[in-house]
């Protein structure tokens, strides 16, 4: 083992792969070997490979899977809980490869390096990691080469970036341990690194294990610190800007508050002005009705009275005229009475002295004789 091989396996041993690398499925083509991976990154082997016997079972070809529900897929996976989150990343995967192939092949990976090598880094959500797995089963077990790797051990300092993909390997060849295992978990390591952090154009290297393996990610890592103080410096005085202008703006709400609040003392006071000149008017007004109901019940008390005293001056005297109608009338009979009473009397004395003078009469003739 080389000094240079050795600080390779030191750096890679670093990487924690979020998933467990796949034993090669017998007799599966390379997007069947991707699945496995894919379901990998949720359970152990043996369930992955049960999963992916149930897939294949369940489904007449990879386009019925692709649309399939997803509820429907997890149940095929038979993941318990895990179910649902590895068919969204199933049918992920499917959709990300069926968008960049226009298919559900992979075989054409076994084919031109180069257009393999750019489409396996076109897919984000496989990854580099598991692209360099395919890429090492599409090629018999050959180290893949991809600008990923190449740019990633570049910038580690293992090797120098090249172009020629002959070149790359015979640089990389030597820094790998022997074995086929050794091989394969050098090539998925370094793709995860270049899909988990180094990156061509925006590298984080702020966030990469090897950060303190690797020059380029210490310069990265310096003015990523010097940018972030720059960006904290820019930040605080973009917060002392607000806090001041904050301090502005309340102040002048405060004023214009205040303002408001002596303009609605104000408005408040002549309000209440009116309010008790309104209601002093109308006071005014209430006791003038007042008065004037009073002497106008006055009045009319007055003239019910007066016309009780005339009604009872007027009963007076039709009473006293009533009376005096009776003394009148007793009067006048006992007048007629006693007219009556004399003109008997006088009928009487008349008949008397008729009686009389008959006497006398027939007396005076006897007399002469």
């Amino acid at each position: 083992m080389t000094k240079k091989s050795d600080q390779a396996t030191k750096l890679l041993e670093k990487v924690d792969l979020p998933w467990r690398i796949p034993s090669p499925v017998e007799d599966a083509n390379l997007l069947a070997q991707g699945m496995l991976a894919i379901l990998l990154r949720h359970v152990d082997e043996k369930k992955g490979r049960a999963a992916l016997s149930n897939l294949l079972a369940n489904y007449e070809d990879w386009n019925e899977l692709r649309v399939a529900q997803l509820q429907e897929i997890a149940t095929s996976l038979k993941f318990g809980a895990k179910g649902i989150r590895a068919a969204r990343d199933v049918k992920t995967y499917l959709q990300e490869v069926f968008q960049e192939s226009h298919g559900l092949d992979l075989e054409f990976l076994g084919g031109d390096s180069q257009t393999a090598y750019r489409f396996v880094s076109s897919l984000p959500f496989l990854g580099l990691g598991t692209g360099h797995y395919l890429l090492w089963l599409a090629h018999d077990r050959a180290l893949p080469v991809t600008s990923g790797m190449v740019r990633v051990l570049d910038r580690v300092g293992l090797i120098s970036r090249t172009t020629s993909i002959k070149k790359a390997r015979e640089a990389i060849e030597p820094l790998i341990p022997a074995g086929t295992d050794q091989q394969v978990n050098f090539v998925v390591r370094v793709g995860e690194i270049a899909s988990r952090w180094c990156e061509a154009r925006k590298p984080l290297c702020h966030l990469c294990v090897l950060v303190d393996d690797c020059a380029f990610g210490k310069k990265a890592f310096k003015d990523w610190k010097v940018q972030q103080e720059r960006l904290n410096a820019q930040r605080a005085r973009e917060t002392a800007r607000l806090e001041a202008q904050r301090q502005k703006d309340d102040e002048r709400l405060a004023r214009e508050a205040a303002r408001a609040q002596k303009k609605a003392d104000a408005e408040d006071k002549r309000r209440k002005r009116e309010a008790e000149k309104k209601a002093r008017i109308m006071e005014g007004k209430r006791a003038q009705d007042a008065a004037k109901k009073k002497a106008a019940a006055k009045k009319k008390a007055d003239e019910i009275k007066k016309k009780a005293a005339a009604k009872k001056k007027i009963e007076d005297a039709k009473k006293k005229a009533a009376a005096k109608k009776k003394a009148d009338a007793a009067k006048k009979a006992a007048a007629k009475k006693k007219a009556a009473a004399k003109k008997t009397a006088k009928k009487a004395a008349k008949k008397t002295t008729g009686k009389k003078t008959a006497r006398k009469t027939t007396r005076k003739p006897a007399r002469k004789a």
